[in-house]
């Protein structure tokens, strides 16, 4: 099951009602689980727990720490293309925003990791706009297996794919997927992403 599956059988306005509904008790009983549920989950976002935030923060502390440990990882970004098909209201990409288009060869990546490396970057992060046509699959199966060679580490900031895409990433080396959903409420979402 997907999250997007699983997001579908839920109810943002029932969620807002509900989250009113929890107790300062329902929310020290999350706090004190190793383990927690969505109704765990919803107690520690409800109103209720407000009177706990200095609580919930030392908590979230602790266990960053003891699953991360004190580190800080530094990654750069290597902007790939701006090309975009998208109009979202935000964006800088957006196809209305009358900048200059540009979309990176093999060559002029190469000639990016190579800078990139020379300044002892380890783990990138490559960016694109939103054109699966020009900047989807297809680029990324010629650009990735390049990039991979320089670095440790391969993020990739992508539009949404199929879920065999993704996997697909992975075995061209991508270590992390990065998929911004500014919102989850579909009114909300519909009114920035305009096209």
């Amino acid at each position: 099951m997907t999250f997007h599956d699983i997001w579908q059988t839920l109810s943002w306005h029932d969620t807002q009602l509900n989250s009113h509904n929890y107790t300062a008790q329902q929310v020290q009983a999350a706090m004190a689980k190793s383990k927690l549920t969505l109704s765990d989950l919803q107690a520690l976002l409800s109103p209720a727990a407000v009177a706990f935030l200095p609580q919930i923060a030392d908590k979230a502390l602790r266990l960053t720490r003891q699953r991360f440990g004190a580190t800080v990882q530094f990654y750069a970004p290597l902007y790939l293309s701006n090309l975009c098909a998208n109009e979202c209201s935000y964006c800088g990409f957006s196809m209305s925003q009358k900048i200059k288009r540009k979309t990176l060869t093999v060559e002029e990546v190469e000639q990016e990791c190579q800078a990139l490396k020379a300044l002892g970057i380890d783990q990138v992060l490559l960016l694109t706009g939103e054109h699966e046509h020009k900047v989807g699959m297809a680029y990324f199966r010629t650009l990735i297996p390049v990039i991979r060679r320089y670095f440790s580490s391969l993020q990739l900031e992508v539009q949404p794919l199929a879920v065999s895409e993704y996997a697909e990433l992975r075995q061209l080396g991508v270590d992390a997927v990065m998929l911004y959903q500014e919102t989850y409420q579909a009114g909300a979402y519909q009114q920035h992403h305009i096209k």
